[in-house]
């Protein structure tokens, strides 16, 4: 990664609620993405995630895939893409950790490049394999 320094990565739910619904963030997490001289990480398997959310209904917005990956990266957000290092530490997280291969991309990446991964995802917080900066997922935030 070239330029400012990243120090954190964004999980796919994350970054989706920061570009559909950032109300449902809570204040300390829309603080970290605020900070606008601060370079965020993706993980370039989120695209394919979010595309696969979109297909399936599980990913709603306004405007096309496109227009919703343009608004997404278009601020301060740097797309992280898979390195051997990356894949190889796939392998390496605990046996007990799901096998979703988002899931596993995503933590491996923050582990290998030594990020604290923002997720609301209890399973990636509790297996302990990268730091996390942990918030509950809370629709109700949502005011109206």
């Amino acid at each position: 990664m070239e330029g400012p320094r990243v120090n954190h990565l964004l999980d796919t739910a994350t970054w989706a609620n920061s570009v559909t619904m950032p109300e449902v963030l809570p204040a300390r997490v829309r603080t970290i993405l605020g900070r606008a001289h601060q370079v965020k990480g993706l993980s370039s398997v989120s695209l394919l995630e979010c595309a696969l959310q979109h297909r399936r209904g599980r990913l709603e917005f306004r405007g096309n895939l496109r227009d919703f990956f343009a608004a997404g990266l278009a601020r301060d957000i740097e797309l992280v893409e898979v390195t051997p290092d990356i894949a190889v530490a796939t392998n390496d997280l605990p046996p007990e950790f799901p096998g979703d291969p988002f899931d596993r991309t995503i933590a491996a990446t923050a582990r290998v490049l030594n990020l604290t991964l923002i997720t609301a995802d209890p399973v990636l917080r509790d297996a302990r394999f990268c730091r996390v900066e942990y918030y509950p997922f809370r629709p109700s935030r949502v005011k109206g």
